[in-house]
């Protein structure tokens, strides 16, 4: 016969294990997704277009046929936009397009890739890493496009190419900082803050956060003042994070950790420089963007130079964060289609 005292305590353990269960469940993120149990549907294409250009077919009939077939409008963005040489479908275009890629310094710039950023092991955590990304992206929003990934080399024009149903990535962008080749650009163009973000490591990361800024830009934004630009950066980092769970927060912002680090202790006076009406809802885009651009610190109000730079954006997502915290019942598309910014500040709390 079991005595009272045993009883009792065998209840408190049980009580105990309950209350610890409630609080693991709790304590759950209702966002987080299983990427193994997604079915895209189709299987999720990485395109190599930064090889396959090196072996076309030697006639240019050939050859635009072949890449009009096999990357069918982003060959016309590449040839139209990105690299300007001539019409997608005309053979001339072809033409300059194997002067480019033998010239000197594209054939310098693709040794680079291949070594770096386009590296078969690098290609390989690429596919990995944006795959899982986009399966929780459908998993989470599933009426809305998976893109394909198109890696490209760019001359040094565009380092995310972002469209509906596919995604460039200029390969060039992420060959990493102390590689020699980046010595020969222009410094106005490519200053040490910027050199300093073009890594490997940051690949992912850009091409996501880069195609979702393009993809929901019609959902909710309107650029008139800096809070709609600020929230609309911390929707999307927001939801960036529920993709990536993985990627450090820093490496979502191009931050180092040092820099997130101090964002975090400073988190307050930061607030206290944005959150004047005449600040946070400014309307001239030059005054207010010293917020959200990119250099080597924050230039707004009384931030000091050792600040890392985008202050405003990052704030935009702490306070993205706080009101869905504060609101578990918020779906995204309703996240996305709320406009009222009264709505996100009155639950951030620094």
């Amino acid at each position: 016969m079991v005595s009272t005292k045993i009883r009792t305590t065998l209840l408190r353990w049980q009580l105990w294990t309950i209350a610890l269960m409630c609080l693991a469940s709790c304590s759950e993120d209702k966002w987080a997704v299983n990427p193994d149990d997604v079915d895209l549907g189709r299987d999720f294409g990485v395109r190599t277009f930064h090889q396959d250009i090196r072996n076309l077919p030697e006639s240019d009939t050939a050859a635009v046929s072949k890449l009009i077939r096999v990357y069918g409008d982003f060959w016309a963005d590449y040839s139209e936009d990105i690299l300007k040489i001539g019409p997608y479908n005309d053979t001339s275009t072809v033409s300059e397009l194997r002067r480019f890629i033998s010239h000197e310094s594209t054939l310098e710039t693709l040794r680079a890739i291949d070594t770096t950023s386009g590296s078969d092991t690098k290609i390989a955590e690429i596919t990995i890493e944006l795959e899982n990304g986009f399966k929780r992206f459908h998993a989470l929003m599933p009426t809305e496009p998976v893109p394909d990934i198109v890696l490209m080399p760019s001359g040094f024009n565009f380092a995310i190419y972002p469209r509906e149903h596919y995604l460039a990535i200029g390969l060039e962008w992420f060959i990493g900082h102390e590689h020699p080749i980046l010595d020969k650009l222009p410094p106005d163009m490519f200053p040490q803050y910027r050199r300093l973000r073009m890594h490997p490591d940051l690949i992912t990361s850009n091409a996501m956060r880069g195609w979702m800024l393009v993809h929901f830009q019609n959902r909710g934004y309107t650029g008139r003042m800096l809070s709609d630009d600020i929230l609309y950066w911390g929707k999307v980092l927001w939801l960036m994070s529920k993709c990536m769970p993985d990627m450090h927060d820093h490496l979502l912002m191009d931050w180092t950790p040092n820099q997130l680090n101090w964002a975090l202790a400073n988190e307050e006076a930061i607030w206290i420089e944005l959150q004047p009406s005449d600040v946070i809802f400014e309307t001239n885009r030059t005054i207010y963007n010293r917020w959200i651009t990119e250099g080597p610190f924050t230039r707004a109000e009384s931030i000091p130079q050792e600040s890392p730079d985008k202050l405003g954006i990052w704030m935009g997502w702490r306070i993205i964060e706080d009101y869905m915290n504060a609101n578990p019942e918020k779906t995204i598309e309703e996240l996305f289609d709320q406009r009222d910014a009264s709505e996100f500040l009155r639950t951030y709390r620094p």
